[in-house]
C-alpha cells in the first residue's frame, strides 16, 4: 500500500506540473488511493478528471520519452518478447519490441514503475530504453505477439485480415488458443464500441459480426473446425449445458476488461448447419451515464423534461422498439433527481448500469420476482421516485398507477412506434381512461440515429426531394408554422425559429465521408431523436373520449409537440446526422388540416 501511495503522489506532482490534473481535483483522489487502495490511473479516468492518453503523454514529455500511438506488432520478434512471461508482462504492462546495438527496447504504460524495468534489464543483461504508450495499446501488443506465437495463424481462416488480431486484455494465466481467441474477441468487441456479437456457422467458415452504432459489421472469421469448440468455450463461460445442443439456452458472463466490468448476455440457438448460433449482448456496467443534457434534447423537450421529472408524482413513460436508447434516457433522468433527499428505488431486467444512490433490484420471474411483485414491495419501502423496467402488463400497468396516484413518481418503459401510441397500448390493456388521464403526465418517444463522424463528413446542397421529406420545403413548412401557431398555447422562440422562420442560408445537408477516427465508417456514436407528449389540456380529454392513437398525436402536434421526424429535421439541419438515418428511422410526420 506504501508503494501504491508514493507511486500514486508522485505521479500526482507530474500530471499537476504539466497542467494534465488541477491541484484540488487531485488531492481528495490521492486521499481515496489511500483508504481503498485503488490505483490513481483509474480513479482519474472514472472520474473524468483526464483520460489515459493525456496521462501517458504527460509521462513521456515528463522524462523526455517517446510516446506511441500504436505498436507495429509485426515488427516485434517472437523471441525477444517471449523472454518475458505473458502474465508478468500483462500485470506490469510491458513489453520488449526491438534490440538495436546491445540495447533493449520497450514500450511501458507506466515508467515510473521502476522495479518491472530493472527485472527486463535483468533478463536481458542489456541496457534498455523506454517508449511510452496507453495501457490498451500495450495489453493490445502483448496478446497479439503471443496469439501470433501460440497459434502459428491457424485459428484465423483463409479470410481473414491481419487487422483483425485477438486483442485479449482479460487477465487470464490459460495459454489455450480457442479461450485465447474468444477472450480476444470479448476484448475486441469493448474496444471497438460493439453492443451485440453474433458468432454464425457458415457452410465453410465461421462468421463474427458486431453491431457497431446499430449496424452489423463482419469483424472476422475462423475455420469452420473450431465452431465446436468455440460454442463450448462460450457456454463454459456462461454456466450453460454444453451437452445440450438441441434446445435455446440463455446465459451471462461477468469479466474485467482493462479495467471496465462488463457484463454480457448469451443466448444460443441451434441451426440446420448442425451448430449453434450465439448472440451476445454487451453491458458495460462502467460506462460513464449520461447526463439529460447529453441525451440531445432540443431546448423545448429538455425543459419539459426536466420539469416532469421534479414533479412529485404522476408516471413518465418513454417508447420505443428494443434498443432505442430507452434504459439509457431513465437512467438520466434518475441521475439528475438523485439526491440525499431522494429515495429512488428500481427494478430492472437487468440493472445495466450501477449507481451510487438507487437502490436496483435484479428482477427474476423464475422465482416470482417480476416486475408487478417488485413494484409492489417498493410502496412498503418509503419511496419518492420508482423505475420500472417495463410496463408489461396490466397487473404492473394498476401497480404504477396507484403508485402515482398516491405521491409517487414513476418512470417506466413501453414498446410502442410513437408517444400517442402509448395512452392507446395503457387502454387496450384495460386501463380506465380516466386513470390514464389522471396518472400520466408525460410520454417520450424515441429512436437512435448514427451521427456523422465530425471530421470527415461532406457538406452538400439538398435536392428537393430531401427537403420534402423532412418537411423543409417553403410550402410545409409554412403549413407547419400555420398549425403550431394556431394552437393552443403559445410557441416558445426557439420552437418559432424552428419550424420555418430563420433556416441556415444556404441550407446545407452532410453526409459521411470516411477516416481513420471512424475507421472509415463516416458515423462515430448514435444520438436519440425525440417526440415528447404532454398529457395536458389538449390531449387529456381526448384520452377520457377514448380516441384513437392518431387524433392524440394532431392535438399534440397543434399544441406544440415536435414528432420524431421534426427533431430528426432539425439534427439534420445542424448536421449532426443524415436524411437517410432520419427517413429509416421515423415514419411520415400527421398532417393536420388547416
Amino acid at each position: 500500500m506504501a508503494v501504491l501511495q508514493a507511486h500514486s503522489e508522485y505521479l500526482g506532482e507530474i500530471l499537476v506540473k504539466r497542467g494534465v490534473v488541477p491541484a484540488d481535483r487531485l488531492a481528495p483522489l490521492v486521499q481515496t488511493v489511500r483508504e481503498k487502495g485503488q490505483g490513481l490511473v483509474e480513479l482519474l479516468v472514472t472520474s473524468k478528471v483526464t483520460d489515459e492518453r493525456a496521462i501517458a503523454v504527460a509521462l513521456a514529455e515528463e522524462y523526455g520519452l517517446h510516446f506511441l500511438q500504436k505498436i507495429d506488432v509485426d515488427a516485434i520478434p517472437d523471441e525477444l518478447a517471449s523472454k518475458i512471461p505473458i502474465t508478468y508482462a500483462k500485470q506490469h504492462k510491458i513489453l520488449p519490441i526491438a534490440e538495436h546495438n546491445g540495447t533493449i527496447y520497450c514500450v511501458t504504460a507506466d515508467p515510473l514503475e521502476v522495479t518491472a524495468i530493472d527485472d527486463v534489464r535483468a533478463v536481458f543483461e542489456k541496457p534498455v530504453e523506454l517508449a511510452v504508450a496507453t495501457s490498451e495499446v500495450v495489453l493490445d501488443a502483448i496478446n497479439r505477439v503471443w496469439e501470433r506465437k501460440e497459434t502459428g495463424g491457424n485459428l484465423e481462416g483463409d479470410q481473414a485480415n491481419e487487422e483483425d488480431n485477438v486483442v485479449d486484455i482479460i487477465d487470464s494465466d490459460d495459454e489455450a488458443p480457442i479461450i485465447a481467441w474468444v477472450n480476444g474477441l470479448f476484448a475486441q468487441a469493448v474496444r471497438e464500441r460493439a453492443s451485440d456479437i453474433h458468432i454464425e456457422p457458415e457452410e465453410r467458415d465461421v462468421v463474427v459480426r458486431f453491431r457497431v452504432d446499430g449496424e452489423l459489421y463482419i469483424v472476422r472469421r475462423a475455420s469452420r473446425q473450431f465452431m465446436a469448440n468455440i460454442v463450448a468455450r462460450v457456454k463454459i463461460m456462461a454456466s450453460l449445458n454444453i451437452a445440450e445442443k438441441r434446445l435455446p439456452q440463455d446465459g451471462r458472463i461477468t469479466l474485467k476488461i482493462a479495467g471496465k466490468s462488463v457484463d454480457i448476455r448469451v443466448s444460443t440457438v441451434p441451426t440446420s448447419r448442425g451448430f449453434e448460433r450465439i448472440v451476445m449482448r454487451i453491458l458495460q456496467k462502467t460506462s460513464v451515464l449520461l447526463s439529460l443534457e447529453d441525451l440531445g434534447f432540443a431546448y423545448r423537450e429538455f425543459r419539459i423534461m426536466d420539469e416532469l421529472i421534479n414533479r412529485p408524482d404522476g408516471i413518465i413513460l418513454v417508447t420505443g422498439p428494443t434498443g432505442s436508447g430507452k434504459t439509457t434516457t431513465l437512467y438520466a433522468c434518475l441521475n439528475r433527481i438523485n439526491k440525499p433527499n431522494v429515495n429512488i428505488l428500481t427494478a430492472e431486467d437487468p440493472v445495466e448500469y450501477e449507481i451510487g444512490g438507487l437502490h436496483q433490484v435484479h428482477v427474476q420471474p423464475s422465482i416470482g420476482l417480476t416486475f408487478a411483485s417488485a413494484l409492489r414491495a417498493f410502496l412498503r419501502q418509503d419511496p419518492d421516485v420508482v423505475m420500472v423496467g417495463e410496463i408489461r402488463d396490466k397487473e404492473t400497468a394498476d401497480i404504477a398507477i396507484h403508485a402515482s396516484l398516491t405521491g409517487h413518481l414513476v418512470l417506466s418503459t413501453l414498446h410502442t412506434n410513437d408517444a400517442p401510441g402509448a395512452v392507446t397500448r395503457l387502454v387496450e390493456m384495460e386501463i380506465e381512461p380516466f386513470l390514464v388521464r389522471s396518472s400520466v403526465i408525460g410520454v417520450l418517444a424515441q429512436r437512435l440515429v448514427r451521427m456523422l463522424c465530425p471530421h470527415c463528413k461532406i457538406p452538400y446542397k439538398p435536392t428537393a426531394y430531401e427537403l420534402r421529406q423532412l418537411a423543409l420545403d417553403p410550402e410545409r413548412l409554412a403549413q407547419k408554422a400555420r398549425r403550431v401557431l394556431k394552437g393552443r398555447y403559445a410557441v416558445h422562440e426557439h420552437e418559432y425559429e424552428y419550424i420555418g422562420q430563420n433556416l441556415p442560408d444556404p441550407l446545407m445537408f452532410h453526409k459521411p465521408g470516411g477516416c481513420e477516427a471512424c475507421a472509415n465508417k463516416g458515423f462515430v456514436g448514435r444520438r436519440g431523436i425525440y417526440e415528447l407528449m404532454l398529457v395536458d389540456d389538449a390531449v387529456g380529454p381526448l384520452i377520457l373520449k377514448n380516441a384513437d392513437a392518431q387524433t392524440v398525436k394532431r392535438a399534440a402536434i397543434l399544441a406544440g409537440m415536435d414528432t420524431l421526424r421534426d427533431d430528426g429535421a432539425r439534427k439534420v439541419i445542424n448536421g449532426m446526422t443524415t436524411v437517410e438515418e432520419v427517413l429509416a428511422a421515423t415514419q411520415e410526420d400527421v398532417l393536420v388540416d388547416e
